[in-house]
């Protein structure tokens, strides 16, 4: 704890987003940490190996084992999907040094026990369980959201639980700082998502490429922007008629995943709804002459995308991915999550909503998706409509001056992990 202590103390307070306020670090529990003969982390992944097998999920926990393990040296890790029971794992648990949550989901279902199962007693759990680039998520995630939501008292009392434990909350962009202190919990540090941060590429400048031989589109994950889906990909067909196009699907759905009486988790990923969109998207996409890739479950499949020239879509960890290759990306915002990355990066992002009612109360969702999945939430804020055309503008000028508004996107994610994610790693126990 000693080296966290000094690692809160030193540069980064008051440059990186951290508000310590009045906390004591005399305050925090002390935990029983074993003698190694292997240097060993559990951590709780957010990709399940069953169900939708979320390769933007498997992402995450890939880069942050490959960044520990860089800072840390020869590490294990003991990996676990969050919604498990960790009862059979206890003893192996509390041999390890940390229990690390990357992606740390912040969702009012509650967090405990519904995002996290963990155990029945927390207190059997004898190691520090640390948050690496916590996040929030809600529909549509915008600035009215920011300011009406208020968690439930389960989730609080989850959050203090961690908040205990912990000398900063690692938060993977700034709405989710807003939205933690805004529930009184300060101790918040920016140090970006692990999915930012490709080791072979830290240092190297934005790819600006100069013709668009090879284009991505990641499709919605809510049924209710496949109308929008479309015109982009028209629109992209259009823009970029000798491209080769991939249309590439990061979750598998029933239609893709062939397994019969599947077990999934506790997302939306597999509903019908889901199912029929993508159905309808990956036909109208081999209507256009794209091609269509499944990339889910394995995450060499990501490997394809050092070859392509730019993605255009709304997954937010196929726009990180190619932000950290330094290759151009446009995210379409459709959640909280993709808001919020929008924000933090700076280039390269849209809404694809647009708020037409106001609301105060806060819809608590049964699943752990953060997205449009019901008529209320759609009545909030429905998809626009001109959306294709705010980025075919975009795109236009961006290929004028090949990519120049990316230019410092690469000193922009060198900066945060020389200056945060890489001391705060080197903080863990």
């Amino acid at each position: 704890m000693k080296k966290r202590r000094q690692f809160i103390k030193n540069s980064i307070l008051g440059t990186a987003a951290i508000s310590m306020g009045d906390v004591s670090f005399n305050s925090f529990p002390h935990f029983h940490i074993a003698k190694h003969t292997s240097f060993t982390y559990s951590l709780l992944t957010t990709c399940p190996p069953y169900g939708s097998q979320n390769v933007g999920d498997k992402l995450i926990e890939q880069r942050t084992k490959e960044l520990i393990q860089k800072e840390k040296g020869d590490v294990n890790f003991l990996t676990i999907f969050r919604e498990e029971n960790l009862e059979p794992f206890l003893d192996q648990i509390n041999s390890s040094r940390a229990l690390l949550l990357p992606a740390f989901p912040i969702r009012d279902t509650p967090m405990y026990p519904g995002v996290y199962r963990l155990i029945d007693n927390l207190s059997k759990i004898k190691v520090p369980m640390i948050p690496i680039g916590a996040n929030w998520n809600t529909y549509p995630g915008d600035e009215e959201s920011r300011n009406t939501l208020l968690y439930s008292k389960e989730t609080i009392d989850f959050l203090t639980y961690i908040n205990n434990q912990v000398e900063v909350i690692s938060c993977r962009e700034y709405y989710t700082i807003d939205i933690l202190r805004k529930h009184n919990f300060n101790n918040t540090i920016m140090t970006g998502d692990p999915a930012w941060f490709l080791i072979p590429s830290l240092g190297k400048p934005m790819d600006r490429p100069n013709k668009i031989q090879r284009l991505v589109f990641s499709p919605p994950l809510s049924a209710y922007y496949l109308d929008q889906a479309k015109s982009i990909m028209l629109m992209l067909s259009n823009l970029f008629p000798e491209s080769e196009i991939t249309c590439a699907f990061h979750l598998f759905d029933a239609d893709s995943y062939k397994e019969e009486n599947v077990k999934t988790e506790n997302s939306a990923a597999l509903n019908p709804e889901v199912t029929a969109k993508n159905r309808a998207i990956r036909e109208y996409a081999v209507s256009l002459g794209f091609k269509v890739k499944e990339m889910a479950g394995d995450l060499n499949n990501l490997e394809y995308y050092q070859n392509c020239d730019l993605h255009v879509g709304y997954e937010c960890h196929a726009h990180l991915n190619f932000f950290s290759r330094r290759i151009p990306s446009v995210l379409i915002a459709e959640d909280a999550r993709g808001v919020g990355f929008n924000y933090t990066l700076g280039v390269g992002g849209f809404d694809g909503f647009l708020r037409s009612q106001s609301r105060s109360d806060f819809l608590q969702k049964k699943v752990t998706s953060g997205y449009a999945t019901s008529i209320p939430e759609l009545m909030i804020a429905p998809p626009k409509t001109n959306l294709h055309r705010e980025i075919e503008e975009f795109l236009l000028h961006e290929l004028d001056s090949n990519f120049r508004r990316y230019i410092g996107i690469s000193n922009y994610l060198d900066d945060t992990y020389t200056n945060v994610m890489q001391p705060f790693l080197n903080s863990l126990p």
